[in-house]
Protein backbone atom coordinates (compact mmCIF):
# COMPACT_ATOMS: atom_id res chain seq x y z
CA UNK A 1 0.00 0.00 0.00
CA UNK A 2 1.11 3.61 -0.61
CA UNK A 3 2.27 5.62 2.36
CA UNK A 4 0.84 8.98 3.28
CA UNK A 5 3.82 10.83 1.75
CA UNK A 6 3.46 8.90 -1.51
CA UNK A 7 -0.22 9.74 -1.75
CA UNK A 8 0.42 13.43 -1.09
CA UNK A 9 3.22 13.45 -3.66
CA UNK A 10 0.95 11.83 -6.24
CA UNK A 11 -1.79 14.41 -5.62
CA UNK A 12 0.69 17.28 -6.00
CA UNK A 13 1.95 15.81 -9.26
CA UNK A 14 -1.62 15.48 -10.62
CA UNK A 15 -2.47 19.04 -9.67
CA UNK A 16 0.73 20.30 -11.34
CA UNK A 17 -0.11 18.47 -14.59
CA UNK A 18 -3.69 19.78 -14.49
CA UNK A 19 -2.51 23.38 -14.06
CA UNK A 20 -0.04 22.94 -16.93
CA UNK A 21 -2.86 21.78 -19.20
CA UNK A 22 -4.96 24.80 -18.24
CA UNK A 23 -2.04 27.14 -18.94
CA UNK A 24 -1.42 25.53 -22.31
CA UNK A 25 -5.06 26.12 -23.31
CA UNK A 26 -4.96 29.80 -22.37
CA UNK A 27 -4.14 30.88 -25.93
CA UNK A 28 -7.60 29.81 -27.07
CA UNK A 29 -9.40 31.61 -24.25
CA UNK A 30 -10.92 35.04 -23.91
CA UNK A 31 -9.97 37.80 -21.50
CA UNK A 32 -12.03 36.17 -18.76
CA UNK A 33 -10.03 32.93 -19.02
CA UNK A 34 -12.91 30.95 -20.49
CA UNK A 35 -13.25 29.45 -23.94
CA UNK A 36 -15.10 31.99 -26.19
CA UNK A 37 -18.83 31.48 -25.89
CA UNK A 38 -21.19 31.64 -28.87
CA UNK A 39 -21.65 35.25 -30.00
CA UNK A 40 -24.27 36.41 -32.52
CA UNK A 41 -23.81 39.75 -34.32
CA UNK A 42 -26.16 41.69 -36.60
CA UNK A 43 -24.81 43.34 -39.76
CA UNK A 44 -26.85 45.81 -41.81
CA UNK A 45 -26.38 46.78 -45.46
CA UNK A 46 -28.15 49.37 -47.60
CA UNK A 47 -28.74 47.32 -50.73
CA UNK A 48 -30.55 44.27 -52.11
CA UNK A 49 -29.42 40.72 -51.39
CA UNK A 50 -27.96 40.30 -54.92
CA UNK A 51 -25.76 43.41 -54.68
CA UNK A 52 -21.98 43.02 -54.28
CA UNK A 53 -22.13 44.89 -50.97
CA UNK A 54 -24.57 42.44 -49.41
CA UNK A 55 -23.00 39.37 -51.02
CA UNK A 56 -19.59 40.37 -49.67
CA UNK A 57 -21.12 40.79 -46.22
CA UNK A 58 -22.76 37.38 -46.48
CA UNK A 59 -19.47 35.79 -47.52
CA UNK A 60 -17.91 37.24 -44.36
CA UNK A 61 -20.74 35.75 -42.31
CA UNK A 62 -20.28 32.33 -43.92
CA UNK A 63 -16.51 32.33 -43.38
CA UNK A 64 -16.77 33.43 -39.76
CA UNK A 65 -19.34 30.77 -38.90
CA UNK A 66 -17.28 28.06 -40.58
CA UNK A 67 -13.89 29.01 -39.16
CA UNK A 68 -15.16 29.70 -35.64
CA UNK A 69 -16.96 26.37 -35.46
CA UNK A 70 -20.21 28.26 -34.92
CA UNK A 71 -18.98 30.20 -31.89
CA UNK A 72 -19.13 33.49 -33.84
CA UNK A 73 -22.21 34.06 -36.00
CA UNK A 74 -23.11 37.09 -38.14
CA UNK A 75 -26.65 37.61 -39.43
CA UNK A 76 -26.87 39.90 -42.46
CA UNK A 77 -29.85 42.23 -42.89
CA UNK A 78 -30.08 43.74 -46.41
CA UNK A 79 -32.11 46.63 -47.84
CA UNK A 80 -31.65 48.91 -44.80
CA UNK A 81 -33.65 46.55 -42.57
CA UNK A 82 -31.51 47.69 -39.65
CA UNK A 83 -32.12 51.32 -40.60
CA UNK A 84 -30.71 53.86 -43.01
CA UNK A 85 -26.98 54.41 -43.31
CA UNK A 86 -27.19 57.25 -40.80
CA UNK A 87 -29.26 55.18 -38.36
CA UNK A 88 -26.86 52.24 -38.62
CA UNK A 89 -23.81 54.42 -38.04
CA UNK A 90 -25.43 56.03 -35.00
CA UNK A 91 -26.53 52.62 -33.73
CA UNK A 92 -22.97 51.31 -34.00
CA UNK A 93 -21.60 54.30 -32.13
CA UNK A 94 -24.12 53.71 -29.35
CA UNK A 95 -23.57 49.94 -29.37
CA UNK A 96 -27.16 49.04 -30.32
CA UNK A 97 -26.11 47.78 -33.79
CA UNK A 98 -23.06 45.55 -34.18
CA UNK A 99 -21.89 45.98 -37.78
CA UNK A 100 -22.81 47.84 -40.94
CA UNK A 101 -21.72 49.23 -44.29
CA UNK A 102 -21.37 52.89 -45.16
CA UNK A 103 -19.63 55.04 -47.69
CA UNK A 104 -16.42 56.53 -46.33
CA UNK A 105 -17.61 60.01 -47.25
CA UNK A 106 -20.87 59.54 -45.36
CA UNK A 107 -18.84 59.23 -42.16
CA UNK A 108 -17.66 62.83 -42.64
CA UNK A 109 -20.40 63.87 -40.22
CA UNK A 110 -18.12 62.43 -37.52
CA UNK A 111 -14.76 63.22 -39.13
CA UNK A 112 -15.17 66.05 -41.72
CA UNK A 113 -11.92 65.28 -43.57
CA UNK A 114 -13.43 61.99 -44.77
CA UNK A 115 -15.69 63.98 -47.08
CA UNK A 116 -12.71 64.35 -49.42
CA UNK A 117 -13.07 60.70 -50.45
CA UNK A 118 -16.54 61.38 -51.89
CA UNK A 119 -15.55 64.29 -54.13
CA UNK A 120 -16.03 63.73 -57.89
CA UNK A 121 -12.99 62.84 -59.99
CA UNK A 122 -10.66 62.60 -56.99
CA UNK A 123 -9.23 59.30 -58.25
CA UNK A 124 -7.51 58.47 -61.53
CA UNK A 125 -9.36 55.17 -61.87
CA UNK A 126 -10.64 52.27 -59.77
CA UNK A 127 -7.18 50.81 -59.22
CA UNK A 128 -6.09 54.17 -57.80
CA UNK A 129 -9.05 54.26 -55.40
CA UNK A 130 -8.31 50.76 -54.11
CA UNK A 131 -4.62 51.59 -53.69
CA UNK A 132 -5.59 54.56 -51.53
CA UNK A 133 -7.60 52.48 -49.08
CA UNK A 134 -5.19 49.54 -49.09
CA UNK A 135 -2.39 51.95 -48.12
CA UNK A 136 -1.54 53.72 -44.88
CA UNK A 137 -4.40 56.10 -45.71
CA UNK A 138 -6.90 53.31 -45.07
CA UNK A 139 -5.22 52.57 -41.72
CA UNK A 140 -5.40 56.26 -40.81
CA UNK A 141 -9.14 56.32 -41.60
CA UNK A 142 -9.60 53.33 -39.29
CA UNK A 143 -7.68 55.04 -36.49
CA UNK A 144 -9.74 58.20 -36.93
CA UNK A 145 -13.04 56.31 -36.82
CA UNK A 146 -12.05 54.38 -33.70
CA UNK A 147 -12.12 57.67 -31.79
CA UNK A 148 -15.73 58.03 -32.97
CA UNK A 149 -16.85 54.60 -31.83
CA UNK A 150 -16.41 52.71 -35.11
CA UNK A 151 -13.71 50.30 -36.27
CA UNK A 152 -12.94 49.38 -39.90
CA UNK A 153 -13.20 45.69 -40.73
CA UNK A 154 -12.52 46.01 -44.47
CA UNK A 155 -13.07 48.18 -47.55
CA UNK A 156 -15.46 46.95 -50.24
CA UNK A 157 -15.43 48.15 -53.85
CA UNK A 158 -18.89 49.58 -54.44
CA UNK A 159 -18.16 50.26 -58.11
CA UNK A 160 -17.88 53.38 -60.21
CA UNK A 161 -20.85 55.71 -59.91
CA UNK A 162 -22.77 56.59 -63.08
CA UNK A 163 -25.66 58.95 -63.81
CA UNK A 164 -29.17 57.91 -64.83
CA UNK A 165 -32.04 60.24 -65.72
CA UNK A 166 -35.21 60.55 -67.79
CA UNK A 167 -34.47 63.71 -69.79
CA UNK A 168 -31.37 63.15 -71.91
CA UNK A 169 -28.05 61.32 -72.13
CA UNK A 170 -25.15 63.07 -70.38
CA UNK A 171 -22.18 63.75 -72.66
CA UNK A 172 -20.81 67.04 -71.28
CA UNK A 173 -21.40 69.16 -68.16
CA UNK A 174 -23.86 71.23 -70.22
CA UNK A 175 -26.18 68.21 -70.27
CA UNK A 176 -26.25 68.21 -66.46
CA UNK A 177 -27.19 71.87 -66.14
CA UNK A 178 -30.41 72.26 -64.17
CA UNK A 179 -30.98 68.51 -63.89
CA UNK A 180 -32.48 67.48 -60.54
CA UNK A 181 -30.27 64.61 -59.35
CA UNK A 182 -30.65 62.56 -56.18
CA UNK A 183 -27.34 62.23 -54.34
CA UNK A 184 -26.33 60.59 -51.04
CA UNK A 185 -26.73 62.58 -47.84
CA UNK A 186 -23.15 63.82 -47.79
CA UNK A 187 -21.90 67.36 -48.09
CA UNK A 188 -19.28 66.29 -50.63
CA UNK A 189 -21.88 64.73 -52.93
CA UNK A 190 -24.10 67.81 -52.81
CA UNK A 191 -21.17 70.17 -53.39
CA UNK A 192 -19.80 67.92 -56.12
CA UNK A 193 -22.94 67.86 -58.25
CA UNK A 194 -23.59 71.53 -57.70
CA UNK A 195 -20.10 72.20 -59.05
CA UNK A 196 -20.89 70.05 -62.11
CA UNK A 197 -23.99 72.16 -62.83
CA UNK A 198 -26.76 69.86 -61.60
CA UNK A 199 -29.37 70.56 -58.92
CA UNK A 200 -28.56 67.97 -56.24
CA UNK A 201 -31.15 66.63 -53.80
CA UNK A 202 -29.86 64.57 -50.87
CA UNK A 203 -32.13 61.64 -50.02
CA UNK A 204 -31.74 58.27 -48.24
CA UNK A 205 -31.07 55.42 -50.64
CA UNK A 206 -34.35 53.69 -49.78
CA UNK A 207 -36.35 56.70 -51.03
CA UNK A 208 -34.78 56.93 -54.49
CA UNK A 209 -37.31 54.90 -56.49
CA UNK A 210 -40.28 56.75 -54.96
CA UNK A 211 -38.64 60.13 -55.58
CA UNK A 212 -38.05 59.20 -59.23
CA UNK A 213 -41.63 57.95 -59.71
CA UNK A 214 -43.05 61.13 -58.19
CA UNK A 215 -40.65 63.33 -60.22
CA UNK A 216 -39.19 64.83 -57.06
CA UNK A 217 -35.90 64.20 -58.86
CA UNK A 218 -35.27 63.46 -62.53
CA UNK A 219 -32.18 61.33 -62.08
CA UNK A 220 -29.81 59.67 -59.67
CA UNK A 221 -26.22 58.38 -59.61
CA UNK A 222 -25.05 54.97 -58.45
CA UNK A 223 -22.94 52.00 -59.57
CA UNK A 224 -24.59 50.00 -62.35
CA UNK A 225 -25.10 46.95 -60.11
CA UNK A 226 -27.41 49.02 -57.91
CA UNK A 227 -29.24 50.35 -60.96
CA UNK A 228 -30.10 46.75 -61.86
CA UNK A 229 -30.60 45.09 -58.47
CA UNK A 230 -32.68 47.96 -57.11
CA UNK A 231 -34.69 48.17 -60.34
CA UNK A 232 -33.90 51.80 -61.14
CA UNK A 233 -34.05 50.81 -64.81
CA UNK A 234 -37.82 50.56 -64.44
CA UNK A 235 -38.08 54.29 -63.74
CA UNK A 236 -35.05 55.65 -65.65
CA UNK A 237 -34.38 55.82 -69.38
CA UNK A 238 -30.77 57.03 -69.82
CA UNK A 239 -27.59 55.66 -68.26
CA UNK A 240 -24.44 57.73 -68.81
CA UNK A 241 -21.05 56.22 -67.90
CA UNK A 242 -19.46 59.26 -66.31
CA UNK A 243 -17.27 57.37 -63.77
CA UNK A 244 -17.42 60.50 -61.63
CA UNK A 245 -16.75 58.66 -58.41
CA UNK A 246 -15.07 55.36 -57.56
CA UNK A 247 -17.16 54.41 -54.60
CA UNK A 248 -15.61 52.74 -51.56
CA UNK A 249 -17.95 51.08 -49.07
CA UNK A 250 -16.46 50.59 -45.62
CA UNK A 251 -17.59 47.73 -43.40
CA UNK A 252 -17.36 48.77 -39.76
CA UNK A 253 -18.05 47.27 -36.36
CA UNK A 254 -19.20 49.08 -33.25
CA UNK A 255 -16.18 49.72 -31.02
CA UNK A 256 -18.36 48.69 -28.08
CA UNK A 257 -19.15 45.37 -29.75
CA UNK A 258 -15.49 44.88 -30.70
CA UNK A 259 -14.33 45.24 -27.10
CA UNK A 260 -16.79 42.58 -25.97
CA UNK A 261 -15.36 40.00 -28.39
CA UNK A 262 -12.80 37.46 -27.20
CA UNK A 263 -9.32 38.06 -28.70
CA UNK A 264 -9.64 34.90 -30.79
CA UNK A 265 -12.93 36.15 -32.27
CA UNK A 266 -11.39 39.56 -33.04
CA UNK A 267 -8.49 37.90 -34.81
CA UNK A 268 -10.79 35.57 -36.73
CA UNK A 269 -13.09 38.39 -37.84
CA UNK A 270 -10.23 40.39 -39.37
CA UNK A 271 -8.78 37.27 -40.99
CA UNK A 272 -12.11 36.39 -42.64
CA UNK A 273 -12.67 40.02 -43.66
CA UNK A 274 -9.57 39.94 -45.86
CA UNK A 275 -10.98 36.96 -47.74
CA UNK A 276 -14.48 38.47 -47.98
CA UNK A 277 -13.02 41.75 -49.27
CA UNK A 278 -11.15 39.96 -52.05
CA UNK A 279 -14.29 38.00 -52.99
CA UNK A 280 -16.47 41.13 -53.04
CA UNK A 281 -14.03 43.10 -55.19
CA UNK A 282 -13.84 40.24 -57.68
CA UNK A 283 -17.64 40.27 -58.01
CA UNK A 284 -17.66 43.94 -58.90
CA UNK A 285 -14.82 43.55 -61.40
CA UNK A 286 -16.40 40.61 -63.19
CA UNK A 287 -20.06 41.67 -63.25
CA UNK A 288 -20.07 45.15 -64.78
CA UNK A 289 -20.11 44.09 -68.44
CA UNK A 290 -22.87 41.56 -67.79
CA UNK A 291 -24.94 44.07 -65.83
CA UNK A 292 -24.66 46.68 -68.59
CA UNK A 293 -25.82 44.14 -71.17
CA UNK A 294 -28.84 43.24 -69.05
CA UNK A 295 -29.75 46.88 -68.52
CA UNK A 296 -29.52 47.50 -72.26
CA UNK A 297 -31.77 44.52 -72.92
CA UNK A 298 -34.25 45.98 -70.45
CA UNK A 299 -34.46 49.15 -72.49
CA UNK A 300 -31.96 51.57 -71.00
CA UNK A 301 -30.11 53.86 -73.41
CA UNK A 302 -26.44 53.65 -72.43
CA UNK A 303 -23.67 56.03 -73.47
CA UNK A 304 -20.03 56.16 -72.42
CA UNK A 305 -18.40 59.49 -71.60
CA UNK A 306 -14.88 58.97 -72.97
CA UNK A 307 -13.57 62.47 -72.28
CA UNK A 308 -14.18 63.63 -68.71
CA UNK A 309 -11.74 66.55 -68.84
CA UNK A 310 -14.49 69.20 -68.63
CA UNK A 311 -16.09 67.46 -65.65
CA UNK A 312 -12.74 67.16 -63.90
CA UNK A 313 -11.95 70.85 -64.34
CA UNK A 314 -15.29 71.84 -62.81
CA UNK A 315 -14.60 69.61 -59.80
CA UNK A 316 -11.08 70.95 -59.08
CA UNK A 317 -12.18 74.06 -57.12
CA UNK A 318 -13.69 71.71 -54.52
CA UNK A 319 -10.18 70.80 -53.44
CA UNK A 320 -9.40 74.42 -52.64
CA UNK A 321 -12.72 74.65 -50.78
CA UNK A 322 -11.81 71.72 -48.53
CA UNK A 323 -8.33 73.08 -47.88
CA UNK A 324 -9.84 76.42 -46.83
CA UNK A 325 -12.30 74.65 -44.52
CA UNK A 326 -10.01 72.01 -43.03
CA UNK A 327 -6.54 73.49 -43.42
CA UNK A 328 -3.24 71.66 -43.78
CA UNK A 329 -4.58 68.16 -42.98
CA UNK A 330 -6.77 68.39 -46.09
CA UNK A 331 -3.88 69.62 -48.23
CA UNK A 332 -1.75 66.75 -46.95
CA UNK A 333 -4.46 64.19 -47.72
CA UNK A 334 -4.91 65.46 -51.27
CA UNK A 335 -1.14 65.20 -51.75
CA UNK A 336 -1.06 61.64 -50.41
CA UNK A 337 -3.92 60.60 -52.68
CA UNK A 338 -2.18 62.16 -55.68
CA UNK A 339 1.08 60.36 -54.83
CA UNK A 340 -0.65 57.01 -55.36
CA UNK A 341 -1.56 57.70 -58.98
CA UNK A 342 0.27 55.66 -61.63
Amino acid sequence: MLGRRSIVGLLVACITVFLAILTGCAGMRGDSGSVPQRVALKLGTETASQSPETRGSQRLADLVRQKSGGTLVIEVFDNAKLGTMKERDEGMRMGTIDMGTSSVGFLASYAPILGIFDLPYIYQDKAHALRVFDSEIGKAVDKKLQTEGLRVICYFDAGARQITNNRRPIHTPADLKGLRIRVPQTEASVEGFRALGAVPTALPFGEVVTALKQNVVEGQENPVSLVLYNRFHEVQRYLSMTNHQYFIQVLTISEKTWRKLAPRHQELLLECAKEAQEYQREIVASEERTVLKVLQEKGMKINEVKNTAEFTELAKPLRRLYIRKLGQPAADLFERIESLRN
